[in-house]
């Protein structure tokens, strides 16, 4: 080989030893557990490997990773929410589908982010729902007992998220986080007005004001334990307003052709889906979780 020849590979050798080596030193890793609840799990995502649980491969939670990886980042992902899912119990006494205080025991020493919807359920979101956007179920009285039985609840759901906000920091390792997204509104603003033969009621404005309360009750559950902590280790993440103009339309018999969020059962949908975001809608709570994150995305986590 000629000398210039030797020479240039011998700088070319070092060059690449140079540029892989704090590649290598700089490598990072993000251990992602989702937990919660259908909104969480991936119902109305498609591309489902738990058909039981609704647990799909295009989640928001999921999605988010690939964003992350996209960025050089090494994710692993754990989903454990399951549809139906409440904070401390199953549905009408369901065992089979574990409540979030339940799902919390599969953080581990190795996580670093819990992702997770909470409360949905605990609020009577398939009762809301049934009574007040389906066709051939929705009805005033009907719809308007199930809001207002959401709303007394949503004291009971704060101090059940803070017990298993507490459970899960106390698991938690040092410099872990637990974000928690909102649901999107059921309903756009539209003030539609649901009949009955003696009664009348707006299930829009009611189903949205129910949202803003869960995501007060969120909130102050957050704001509890990171005052018992010192610290910020839960934080809540809004997302309705990503969903601007893209919510479901209040009449059962109408749909919203710019909904992120699957409509009523006119269309086909599986039960599974509906009431659930769709693609658009994943990918907006993707993006909301995205930004929540900070400059580099990973909530400061990666390790």
């Amino acid at each position: 080989m000629h000398r210039r020849t030797r020479v240039l590979a011998v700088v070319l050798c070092a060059a690449a030893s140079l540029l892989a080596g704090p590649a290598a030193a700089n490598a990072k890793t993000m251990n992602l557990l989702i937990l919660g609840d259908s909104y969480s799990s991936g119902n109305g995502a498609g591309n489902y490997s738990d058909i039981t649980c609704g647990r799909s491969r295009t989640v928001w939670g999921e999605l988010y990773a690939t964003t992350m990886r996209s960025r050089g980042l090494t994710v692993n992902v754990k989903n454990a929410a399951c549809g139906g899912a409440t904070v401390v119990g199953g549905i009408a006494g369901n065992t089979v589908i574990p409540p979030v205080s339940k799902q919390v025991e599969q953080i581990t020493p190795e996580t670093d982010l819990v992702v997770v919807t909470i409360g949905g359920n605990d609020v009577g979101f398939a009762n809301i729902v049934v009574q007040c956007f389906i066709p051939g179920t929705a009805d005033p009285s009907r719809c308007r007992q199930a809001v207002s039985a959401g709303k007394n609840a949503v004291p009971r759901v704060t101090q059940q998220a803070i017990d298993v906000m507490r459970s899960a920091r106390s698991r938690l390792r040092p410099g872990a986080r637990v974000a928690v997204v909102s649901y999107p509104y059921l309903s756009n603003t539209s003030q539609y007005t649901l009949r009955g033969l003696f009664d009348a009621f707006r299930p829009g404005p009611a189903v949205r004001q129910l949202g803003d309360m869960g995501d007060g009750a969120i909130t102050t559950a957050a704001n509890t334990i990171n005052a018992e902590a010192g610290q910020n280790i839960v934080q809540f993440i809004p997302s309705k307003d990503l969903f601007v103009g893209h919510e479901p339309d209040p009449d059962p018999f109408k749909e919203n052709a710019s909904s992120w969020i699957h409509e009523t059962l006119i269309s086909g949908i599986p039960l599974l889906e509906t009431y659930h975001p769709k693609p658009a809608g994943q990918q907006a709570l993707a993006a909301a979780l995205l930004r929540a994150g900070g400059a580099n995305g990973d909530f400061g986590v990666s390790r």
